[in-house]
């Protein structure tokens, strides 16, 4: 051999390990939390919580300030939610092509109809579920490479540590991690709940003792699991469990991250940081998911970092089901032709400053919502009852200005364009109803029945959690 022909031999053999470095396709990361409001970080303003691990991943992200789920036609919001996220479908659709997990993901399983982890698994990614799968999409889920039901915070990560140990170098990865953690019964070991005095926990800006009028799911098993009316003293104690439950879902996180950077792939991995869906913690007077003000159901936080992310934020309005497109275009893989959201990878590099230009939101057949930049209108087709929000000004919901003469035209026009999108996305129910409800609620029309549901729904969650047999296994070695 020439001397030359050694010389570029040489060259190609030392140079082309950084090559495929460079061109390697980035590893993926969700972090899903169960419940996570959309200020739930210390890093997206948190006066109380304590998430370090996650914050350092969002303090060089882009975070999208304005992320929701479209809603859900059942109290578990859950359920929807993760399977607009993993189909990149919206609500109608996606809850007819997977209904409760029971149904085809496809009538014909070609790359235009691919899930989100099929498309991985078609551009060569390793792909691993962990976390959350009763109420999940688990035909979505079963088409990763691996998936796991161990629910815990810790016991996911060490499912996705162990995946990363044996995978790390091989191929490109892609983990879905979706932990029980914060949603109640709020579990944490006893050190995390240490941190926090149910005595010292601030009540929320909006804080009711109930909710004034009944919003068509008023007494769902959420709003049950605290008597009426709302008190700091017993709210203090479920804000207490939630933070801290918080905190230790983010230290779990932290693992994870930290073993991305042992095996060498953090700086080539892209990470999302999500929650499923949004929940009042005593706002308006409400606990749960089933509700769509800004602090309620459906309100997520969304922040998107890591490798080619740029450090930013928006109010842009966005859906979890974006992030699938987003993810397709950021790492060079095909966009299924039946994705219904939006890539935006656009708004991140600062090509675009948004991608809709309104929101719609709906839960059941009994609350409907339209949102822009501005203004936020909710409709209440049971009762016949709309709330109009300058959010600009009222950003926590408190001033409703429907019945104002000077907002008669805005409400119009909103409502105009809320059916208008019930339309796009065929939403089948009405804005109206011939014989509305009665609307008028307080704490003094439960029943005795009532009281034994919520007494036993109390109970619930305030007993030990259910991941204690997990934590005790890993104790023992096992």
């Amino acid at each position: 051999m020439k001397l030359s022909q050694l010389l570029v031999a040489v060259f190609a053999i030392c140079y082309l390990p950084f090559v495929r470095g460079a061109d390697a396709k980035p590893n993926i990361v969700i972090l899903l939390a169960d419940d996570l409001r959309a200020d739930g970080l210390a890093s997206l303003g948190h006066p109380v919580v304590k998430t370090p691990n996650v914050d350092s991943l969002v303090s060089t992200g882009f975070i999208f300030h304005r992320a929701y789920t479209m809603g859900s036609m059942e109290g578990a919001v859950c359920l929807p939610s993760r399977t607009m996220l993993l189909t990149g479908m919206s609500m109608f659709h996606a809850m007819k092509a997977v209904p409760r997990g029971k149904g085809p993901i496809a009538p014909d399983d070609t790359p235009d109809t691919y899930s989100f982890p099929r498309a991985m698994k078609a551009a060569g990614y390793a792909t691993l579920h962990t976390g959350k799968n009763d109420n999940s999409p688990k035909l979505v889920t079963a088409e990763f490479d691996e998936t796991y039901d161990p629910g815990e915070s810790m016991a996911c990560a060490d499912k996705a540590i162990e995946f990363i140990k044996r995978t790390a170098g091989t191929k490109p990865m892609c983990l879905y991690i979706a932990p029980h953690e914060p949603h109640d019964p709020q579990y944490a070991t006893p050190d995390f709940y240490a941190h926090y005095n149910p005595e010292d926990v601030p009540l929320p800006k909006a804080f009711a003792p109930f909710h004034t009028f009944d919003n068509g799911d008023i007494k769902v098993r959420d709003e049950m699991t605290l008597p009426w009316p709302r008190t700091k003293e017993n709210l203090g104690k479920k804000l207490a469990r939630y933070y801290a439950s918080t905190e230790y879902w983010d230290a779990a996180m932290g693992r994870i991250v930290q073993a991305l950077r042992d095996a060498g792939q953090f700086e080539n991995t892209i990470f999302i940081i999500a929650g499923d869906n949004g929940l009042s913690l005593g706002e308006h007077g409400l606990l749960g998911k089933q509700n769509l003000y800004e602090f309620g159901g459906m309100h997520v936080p969304l922040i998107v970092a890591g490798k080619g992310i740029p450090k930013g934020e928006t109010r842009a309005t966005v859906y979890l089901m974006d992030v699938f497109p987003t993810l397709c275009e950021l790492t060079g893989t095909p966009i299924p032709k039946r994705v219904e959201g939006l890539s935006l990878a656009p708004v991140i590099h600062g090509k675009k400053a948004r991608v809709r230009e309104y929101l719609f939101n709906a839960y059941k057949t009994c609350q409907r919502s339209i949102s822009d930049d501005r203004w936020k209108l909710i409709r209440y087709p049971l009762i016949n009852r709309t709330q109009l929000f300058d959010l600009a000004h009222d950003p926590h919901e408190e001033v409703d200005l429907n019945d104002q003469p000077e907002h008669e035209k805005k409400v119009k026009a909103l409502l105009a364009k809320l059916a208008q999108l019930q339309k796009q996305y065929e939403d089948p129910y009405p804005l109206h109803v011939d014989k509305p409800q009665p609307g008028a609620w307080s704490p003094a029309l439960l029943t005795p029945q009532d009281l034994a549901a919520q007494a036993k729904e109390t109970e619930v969650t305030f007993s030990p959690p259910p991941y204690l047999s997990t934590l005790k296994k890993k104790a023992a070695g096992k």
